[in-house]
């Protein structure tokens, strides 16, 4: 299955509430807020017997705008633009800074950050940040932090709206020095403590 629709505020309840058709088992799922929505979809999918898709978010987005055909709030996925602040690239200039002083640079093994990029990969929080000086300036430090290490899945690897990091180094960065703390990771983020 691939989305076509996304929701482009997802803290606007749409019309009717936060309810659709589970994605891959047929069942409606009514959700308190949106997080809420994706969190007890994901736990009726396991609860039947299927694995979650990392992309479920993206599909439960698709779900729920199919249901409200019109809807303003529901644009073409390749439409919607989000932006990052002043604070997530303090958040990363940061966990970059504790990445050098508590693990000396030290990276996870390589078959986690594949792991890691595959998730991100499919997340539908991702967004550009290639508009700022500041993150222009941050992304010509990539080659110096993550040196030559790479994902399969790095062309498909772009900010992390959550946080603000950039996902094709984060990937390779142990999570304790990331400074995430605080942060309401979406259920099926690696970055998300319930999910370790």
């Amino acid at each position: 299955m691939t989305p076509m629709f996304c929701l482009s505020r997802k803290n606007t309840v749409p019309p009717q509430g936060f309810w659709c058709e589970c994605p891959l088992d047929p069942e409606v799922i009514v959700g308190g807020d949106y997080d809420d929505l994706i969190s007890r979809c994901a736990k009726h999918l396991e609860s039947v017997g299927i694995v979650p898709p990392v992309n479920l978010a993206l599909l439960v987005q698709d779900s729920l705008c199919r249901r409200l055909a019109g809807y303003e709030g529901c644009i073409p996925c390749s439409q919607v633009k989000q932006t990052i602040g002043f604070m997530e690239i303090v958040r990363w200039v940061h966990a970059m800074w504790a990445f050098a002083t508590n693990s000396g640079f030290q990276c996870v093994e390589q078959e986690e950050a594949e792991r890691r990029a595959e998730i991100c990969a499919a997340c539908p929080n991702q967004i550009s940040t290639s508009g700022c000086w500041g993150c222009k300036g941050i992304a010509g430090l990539l080659p110096a932090i993550a040196g030559a290490r790479k994902t399969s899945r790095d062309s498909q690897l772009k900010a992390c709206g959550v946080c603000g990091c950039f996902n094709q180094v984060s990937v390779h960065i142990p999570i304790d020095v990331q400074g995430s703390e605080g942060l309401n990771f979406p259920d099926w983020c690696w970055k998300n403590p319930n999910s370790q």
